[in-house]
């Protein structure tokens, strides 16, 4: 269980760490998280002022004797890095909405039956997506991310750092990562040129394993911006499209985005009968969501499909 007081307490440190070395040395607020992380996974602060090393020092052992959960550690992580990215001006549009992981990671779970996941975001952002993904599923996981923004890419390596996923997360264009041999892959496009969405998904052929899946978010302008029936005729080459989902645009600030499902093809595919199709209500609306989980469920339980095993 999910305890509120950890996620404010961690919060608290992470936000005086990141003000005071804002304070006393300029270091802005975002790369303050990245320092005040490191520092918290060294139990020390190793600053040319002793006086701010004892203040951090105090600050980590106020939360020394607390066993914290992982979501915990993400979404205090995730709560001070929408403040710094409203104190900067930057969109928050890099960090996905957790709901979203928690949605796909429902899909993940029906759509594989593994003991160990090799999970992949060539757009991994801050690396709030991939890493409440991997928080719901209770298996062996190991996250590979690829960003080229800077200040994303540190926020996302101190992430995974916090939270003992490793250290992949690298520093290049995505369209430069290959062989990741990824199970499954995860990404949000929300931030990326419509024009550039369509080269990415191609070359995930690169990294994603035979008969696996790729979910990601997209702005539904992305369909209104080309031909449908061309879009679906070339991805039917390499993949098959295998569900849409569409999403509250609550979420989004009245912005309507869809999750959709493709799988690589090859020798076991298996194209189900019906194309999983559904439309999520208000993440408030505890009752249409939940006829609608009955709906997906059903769906699965009915329908042949690929189900990854290992």
């Amino acid at each position: 269980m999910i305890n509120q007081e950890n996620i404010e307490k961690l919060y608290d440190v992470i936000d005086a760490s990141a003000i005071l070395l804002y304070d006393r040395y300029k270091i802005s607020y975002l790369k303050g998280i990245v320092k005040t992380c490191e520092n918290i996974h060294a139990n020390s602060a190793t600053f040319p002022d002793e006086e701010v090393n004892i203040k951090l020092k105090e600050l980590l052992n106020s939360i020394n004797d607390i066993s914290f959960q992982k979501e915990e550690i993400r979404k205090a992580i995730q709560y001070a890095i929408l403040k710094g990215l409203k104190h900067q001006k930057i969109s928050n549009q890099m960090i996905t909405p957790e709901s979203i992981g928690v949605l796909m990671s429902y899909f993940i779970q029906k759509l594989y039956n593994k003991q160990t996941y090799r999970i992949y975001d060539p757009l991994v952002g801050t690396g709030n997506l991939i890493t409440t993904v991997a928080n719901q599923i209770d298996r062996d996981i190991e996250l590979i991310g690829v960003d080229n923004f800077g200040i994303s890419y540190e926020l996302a390596q101190s992430l995974f750092g916090m939270l003992n996923y490793g250290d992949k997360v690298f520093f290049q264009n995505t369209l430069t990562s290959n062989n990741i041999n990824a199970d499954v892959i995860v990404s949000d496009f929300s931030a990326i040129p419509q024009g550039d969405v369509y080269k990415i998904i191609e070359h995930q052929l690169h990294n994603l394993k035979l008969d696996s899946y790729f979910i990601f978010m997209v702005d539904n302008t992305f369909f209104e911006e080309l031909n449908v029936k061309e879009f679906i005729k070339e991805i039917n080459t390499n993949w098959y499209m295998f569900g849409m989902v569409v999403l509250p645009n609550e979420v989004f600030k009245n912005q309507e985005k869809s999750m959709i499902i493709l799988q690589k093809k090859g020798d076991n595919f298996i194209q189900p009968e019906s194309f999983l199709m559904a439309e999520i209500p208000s993440f408030n609306d505890k009752d249409g969501l939940n006829r609608v989980i009955i709906q997906l469920n059903n769906w699965f339980k009915k329908t042949q499909y690929y189900k990854v095993e290992d």
